[in-house]
């Protein structure tokens, strides 16, 4: 085999090969799951406002990515992605915390910040932060709308969702056993129409890349969107 041949048929290998791990990547970045969207439930006793109601898991067995889990079972999700609010209201937040956790990376987060009063409640207590060694989840919102970057309301919010101790009666949810939720109720508000995104910022994906990867990294497990309508 001449040597011009050779190195032919190394870059075509090198080449495939690369393109092997592009379409990997890129078919863990974009496994979107089953979820349904989670439209914010009008609050008849107090207008202007509504209700988001969510959950953390430790897997995905409780039934939102389908049967058995789905695709990844053993991943860490929020029980909703997509999230839609209306325009000009008061937001009621309340997340299902059913997942152990750990030390943040970034103490940072663990202030509550951008909610109504800077505050959370945990089981119906009020805080302003909690435990950076003890951090389930966070639920962490951002963006400013507009390509002009004029239109709409910038929004951040960030609150900590703590581990769940796992020291109650487990109960069944889908496929799923977990303990008695840790139940995390907060408020924001919203402006004019836009898309927000969210994310959790406690590295609660695989070792790879600071425990970012995989559930971390793929949009419907640990991140999603928020549409103001």
């Amino acid at each position: 085999m001449n040597q011009s041949k050779a190195l032919g048929i190394a870059l075509i290998s090198v080449l495939l090969g690369g393109g092997a791990l592009a379409l990997a990547g890129f078919a863990l970045a974009s496994d979107a799951p089953h979820q349904t969207a989670l439209d914010c439930v009008p609050n008849a006793s107090q207008p202007g406002h509504c209700t988001l109601t969510m959950s953390t898991y430790p897997d995905s067995l409780a039934g939102q990515h389908g049967k058995g889990g789905g695709t990844h079972p053993d991943w860490v999700s929020y029980s909703n992605q997509d999230l839609s609010v209306p325009a000009n209201t008061t937001v009621d937040v309340v997340i299902n915390q059913y997942d152990g956790g750990g030390a943040l990376n970034n103490a940072f987060f663990d202030q509550i910040m951008g909610t109504v009063g800077n505050t959370a409640t945990y089981d119906g207590v009020a805080k302003t932060h909690v435990d950076p060694t003890n951090i389930g989840h966070t639920f962490t919102l951002r963006g400013y709308p507009g390509i002009d970057g004029q239109s709409g309301k910038r929004i951040f919010v960030n609150v900590p969702l703590p581990a769940n101790p796992g020291t109650d009666t487990p109960v069944t949810i889908g496929d799923g056993q977990y303990p008695k939720a840790l139940v995390v109720a907060f408020s924001f508000k919203t402006g004019s129409k836009g898309q927000y995104e969210w994310n959790c910022e406690y590295p609660c994906g695989s070792s790879r890349e600071g425990q970012f990867g995989f559930a971390m990294s793929s949009y419907g497990y640990m991140s999603g969107t928020l549409t103001v309508q």
